[in-house]
């Protein structure tokens, strides 16, 4: 049974990645057309594109784990494959996190009403903050992820998911404590930049809905253009937040040693999950951008014409 449930579990991580690397890549691909053409990036754009990259960097590692734990399980025992594949995951996802914590910050501060001066000097100066928070983020993502370079590797015989840090021929139950601090490390280069987007996210879904309210009692029908923009913007928020949760949930629990989970379905969930978070919050944020969701009808015009044999 566990061997077509965990079939079943590629079958849909892959589609996931798939799905995951157009949404991202075709964000990238706007933002990088619309940055040739003007030189230059409004601030948001910046996160968005960064945040593209960084998740199509993930989804391709999530890939190659995919390909080699198929047609290659034994190149997960050379030292040098575990190495580059486990700096490339965890900067990639540290600095996804990231990303997506400097995407609340920016949204947090530009949407939520508040008049604190403090607040409102944040305002005026996030846009000129924007790359030094993007910079930032490289930085201590890059600088966090370095030890697993030099790092011992024989924590990993623990470790039996069947992905990424895999090594599904050892039975040994033993935790060598040189995983304790890959765990110490991971926990506080992750948990940060989740707590700032829970943070951000919250009081930004706040204060929509209280605007939303407000809106409502100022309006005679309940669905105002106005009032159903933000009705719209705060669903997206709450599924963003949601998918953000569940994502922190799965990795932490991926990272745990095989001797604190279960050898079967765990991996099998996580890597689900994992996988549906980059794709499913990319699909998200093309519906709930306005530029890249007419670019995505402009595009889907034009194969819809070309389809039916129509020339322009």
């Amino acid at each position: 049974m566990f061997i077509s449930f965990y079939t079943i579990g590629q079958i849909i991580s892959l589609a996931e990645i798939i799905i995951g690397i157009f949404g991202n890549g075709f964000i990238a691909v706007i933002y990088c057309i619309d940055w040739v053409k003007s030189r230059k990036l409004f601030s948001c754009d910046q996160i968005l594109t960064c945040l593209a990259m960084s998740r199509i960097l993930l989804q391709g590692i999530f890939t190659a784990n995919i390909v080699i734990n198929i047609f290659a399980p034994g190149t997960f025992h050379l030292n040098q494959v575990q190495k580059s594949l486990s700096f490339l995951w965890f900067f990639a996802n540290i600095a996804d996190l990231w990303f997506t914590a400097c995407l609340g910050i920016f949204y947090c501060v530009k949407i939520t009403i508040c008049n604190q001066p403090l607040f409102l000097r944040m305002k005026q100066k996030i846009s000129v903050m924007v790359p030094k928070l993007l910079l930032w983020s490289l930085l201590v993502s890059f600088v966090t992820s370095i030890p697993l370079i030099w790092g011992e590797y024989s924590f990993y015989l623990c470790i039996t998911t069947g992905h990424l840090f895999s090594n599904s021929t050892v039975e040994d139950k033993t935790w060598d404590v040189s995983y304790f601090y890959f765990d110490l490390l991971y926990s506080a280069a992750s948990f940060i930049p989740f707590i700032i987007f829970l943070t951000t996210s919250t009081l930004l879904i706040s204060s929509l809905w209280r605007h939303t309210r407000n809106m409502q009692c100022n309006t005679t029908s309940f669905w105002d253009p106005n009032t159903k923009a933000h009705v719209s913007a705060i669903k997206a928020l709450i599924s963003c937040l949601i998918l953000y949760i569940f994502y922190f949930v799965a990795v932490t629990v991926f990272a745990l040693p095989s001797c604190l989970t279960d050898r079967n379905w765990t991996p099998t969930i996580t890597s689900m999950v994992l996988a549906a978070y980059p794709s499913g919050h990319s699909l998200i944020l093309i519906l709930i951008n306005p530029k890249l969701k007419q670019a995505l009808v402009r595009i889907l015009q034009i194969i819809k014409c070309h389809l039916k044999g129509e020339i322009f």
